[in-house]
C-alpha cells in the first residue's frame, strides 16, 4: 500500500471514529436514563419491516429508509393545505398539505427567508401510499430500478407519507433536483444554514448515503420540532443515526 493508501485508510478509520464518538456522546444521556436495549442500525437493505414509532404523535421519531415503512392506511388526521403556512404576499404551495403540526414553524421560517431576501417554494408535501407507488413507479421507468432505489422511496418508506417531510424549492426557478445543487442557491444556503432553527432537518446530507440510504438531496428537510433539530445539528449525525 502507497502512503495515498494509507492516508486514505487512515481518513477513514478517523472519520469511522468520530462518527462513533458522536453517537455515543448522542445517546448517553438516553442509556443513563433507561435500561431499554438501543437497536443497531440496518443496513441500507431492501427490506419491508414495519416501522417503529408509529403513532401519529410520535412522527419526530418515526424512522423511514429503504428498510423500515409505514402501512398503506397510515393517513395523518390533521392535513390541512400547505398555503396555511405562507405570508399574505404569496403562495407558493399549489394544492399540497402538511400536517397542521408543522404549520407555525413551516410559517415563521418562511417569512424569516422572506426577510432575509429569498424566497421559497413548496415543490412535494404529504404524498399517500399509493401517490408514493406511483412516483416510484415513475422513477423506475426513467432510471431503472437500482437507480430508483438511490433516489426514490419505494411506497410505505417515504417520509413524505408522515406529511411533515417538504421538498422545497427556489420561488423562481426549475424544480431544485434539475440544478446541479441547490445548496449552493441563495435559497439553498439559507435553508441549510437555518432550518433546524425552526425544527427542520435535512434528511440526506452531501456524502452520507451509506447512512441515509439515499443520495444527496438539498431540498428535503423533515420536521422534528425545534428541540430534536437542534440536537441533531449538535450531534454531527445524519437524521437516522441519531433517531
Amino acid at each position: 500500500m502507497g502512503l495515498g493508501g494509507a492516508a486514505a485508510t487512515g481518513g477513514s478509520l478517523l472519520r469511522v471514529l468520530r462518527r462513533t464518538l458522536l453517537l455515543l456522546t448522542a445517546l448517553a444521556p438516553l442509556l443513563l436514563a433507561s435500561p431499554a436495549q438501543a437497536e443497531a442500525l440496518p443496513a441500507c437493505a431492501v427490506d419491508d419491516r414495519p416501522a417503529l414509532m408509529t403513532a401519529y404523535d410520535d412522527h419526530a421519531l418515526t424512522v423511514l429508509d429503504t428498510v423500515f415503512a409505514l402501512p398503506r392506511d397510515y393517513v395523518p388526521p390533521d392535513l390541512v393545505p400547505v398555503s396555511r403556512a405562507f405570508p399574505p404576499t404569496y403562495d407558493g404551495s399549489g394544492q399540497l398539505q402538511v400536517r397542521e403540526v408543522i404549520v407555525e414553524d413551516l410559517a415563521a421560517l418562511l417569512r424569516d427567508a422572506e426577510a432575509a431576501g429569498v424566497r421559497l417554494a413548496v415543490q412535494s408535501a404529504y404524498r399517500s401510499y399509493d401517490y408514493q407507488a406511483t412516483t416510484f413507479q415513475y422513477w423506475v421507468d426513467r432510471d431503472g430500478y437500482a437507480a430508483a432505489l438511490a433516489s426514490s422511496a419505494r411506497p410505505g418508506h417515504s417520509e413524505h407519507q408522515l406529511g411533515t417531510a417538504l421538498d422545497l424549492r427556489s420561488f423562481s426557478g426549475p424544480p431544485a433536483w434539475e440544478l446541479d445543487d441547490w445548496a449552493l442557491t441563495p435559497e439553498g444556503a439559507w435553508v441549510a444554514a437555518n432550518a433546524h432553527l425552526y425544527g427542520f432537518v435535512m434528511s440526506y446530507p452531501q456524502g452520507e448515503a451509506d447512512a441515509t440510504c439515499y443520495v444527496y438531496e438539498p431540498w428535503h428537510y423533515r420536521y422534528v420540532g425545534r428541540d430534536t433539530a437542534a440536537a441533531i445539528q449538535r450531534s454531527g449525525l445524519t437524521p437516522r443515526e441519531y433517531l
